[in-house]
């Protein structure tokens, strides 16, 4: 029989993505005992996040520069946001580089596909995660929180920090509701929800004219992205493209039924003269259902003393608009690694900075939804003149660069910003 291990620790992290790993790399700073889990053979490898921002990659450099350089060194720069008709008219331009310069030295959006990002955070925290440990309940013992897993081990912690997305065991255990941000109802499948594909292809060559290979694009009433990403050695032209579909596609789309909605409603689909992207290879592609969702509360704590926080896909869901999810997961697990620090060190057991915690970051989730309910509104477009009436409203505030900056300010993140005080 295998033998069955009981570890004891401060901190209890599962999930191994984003947000998991950012509170690993934080409490690895601040020499706070963990333990990380993860229910994965590996890490992920497959077409999930694309796009970094400014605040993510602030967060990160406080402890780990040298992390965020490699980071950016290994993603693309895209300074600029395209939003185009699928009739190649600029409905508007985005200016990240003008808007940000002087307030961030990441001044763009960078595009790099989540596992490369990963990849790059598991190198810098070391060999720690525990592969293979799929929770099956949490249980609050004492002042501490045992974690059980289907292995029968079992880990001890105060803190228990649930990274282990949308569809949380430990959230569930904590019995903390997710609810539609709106209506306070409990968030669940419906006929609202948003289906998209996500895929990594390379393109044809020549590359035509409707698709930017330095920047972010994205067609409005055509539901479709595009945005270059790194490619591996020897490989060029790689594209992530998101594209909005309706009813159910395929788990794994195939070349000819991306090619078939490029085609359609892509890039350069409406031209006078067509200039669709043409597909050469699918490396990568899933299909998703999007709704958003909003944890009632971001912790609990046990009679005894113990504690739940959540961070990531476990406190908070939305749309792929934007490219904000991995932004807002990596923001959550800097500072709920913060954020335990200072309890720790407090003599009186008070759930004071926990509250804080939870009332800040859920602040800032409820506002990022509804700019990605807003901005996905706009993208998946519509038939009519209410449609034509909007892009033309959007079309011509967008040509103030003030309101261009504020755009470019909001997505960057940074006004979201925990301000640090610096002693005198």
């Amino acid at each position: 029989m295998p033998t069955i291990e009981t570890t004891t620790t401060d901190v209890c992290i599962v999930g191994a993505g984003p947000s998991g790993l950012a509170c690993a790399l934080k409490l690895a700073a601040r020499k706070i005992p963990f333990v990380i889990v993860d229910g994965l053979e590996a890490g992920h490898n497959g077409s999930r996040a694309v796009l970094m921002h400014a605040n993510a990659l602030e967060a990160l450099s406080t402890t780990h520069p040298q992390l965020a350089d490699e980071i950016v060194a290994a993603g693309v720069r895209s300074k600029l946001i395209l939003n185009v008709s699928n009739k190649g008219q600029r409905n508007f331009l985005i200016d990240i580089d003008a808007a940000n310069r002087a307030y961030t030295k990441y001044a763009f959006c960078l595009l790099i596909p989540q596992h490369i990002v990963e990849a790059a955070m598991r190198k810098h925290l070391g060999d720690v995660i525990q592969w293979k440990k799929r929770v099956i309940a949490v249980e609050a013992v004492g002042q501490q929180y045992e974690v059980r897993f289907e292995s029968g081990d079992v880990v001890k912690a105060r803190y228990v920090v649930a990274a282990d997305g949308s569809k949380s065991t430990v959230r569930q255990a904590a019995g903390i509701k997710y609810v539609h941000p709106q209506t306070g109802e409990e968030s669940g499948p419906g006929p609202k929800d948003m289906s998209f594909v996500v895929a990594d292809v390379v393109l044809q060559e020549p590359i035509p004219a409707s698709v930017p290979t330095e920047c972010l694009q994205l067609v409005a009433g055509g539901g479709v992205l595009t945005a270059p990403i790194p490619a591996a050695k020897g490989q060029k032209n790689l594209f992530r493209f998101y594209l909005g579909v309706p009813g159910t596609p395929p788990p794994a789309p195939d070349a000819a039924f991306i090619q078939a909605i490029l085609d359609q409603r892509g890039p350069g689909s409406q031209w006078p003269e067509p200039a669709v992207p043409k597909i050469e290879q699918v490396i990568d592609s899933s299909r998703y259902r999007t709704r958003c969702a909003l944890a009632e509360r971001f912790f609990h704590r046990s009679p005894g003393g113990g504690y739940i926080i959540l961070v990531g896909d476990a406190a908070h869901k939305h749309g792929p608009a934007g490219g904000q999810g991995m932004n807002l997961g990596i923001c959550d697990g800097c500072e709920v690694a913060e954020a335990i620090g200072t309890h720790r060190q407090t003599a009186a057991d008070s759930a004071e900075v926990f509250e804080e915690y939870s009332t800040r970051r859920r602040a800032t989730a409820r506002e990022v939804i509804e700019m990605v309910e807003n901005m996905t509104n706009f993208e998946k477009g519509g038939d009519g003149w209410g449609h034509y009436l909007q892009t033309k409203m959007v079309s011509t505030m967008m040509k103030v660069p003030m309101f261009t900056g504020r755009i470019a300010w909001r997505l960057s993140g940074l006004g979201h910003a925990k301000k640090v005080a610096v002693a005198a």
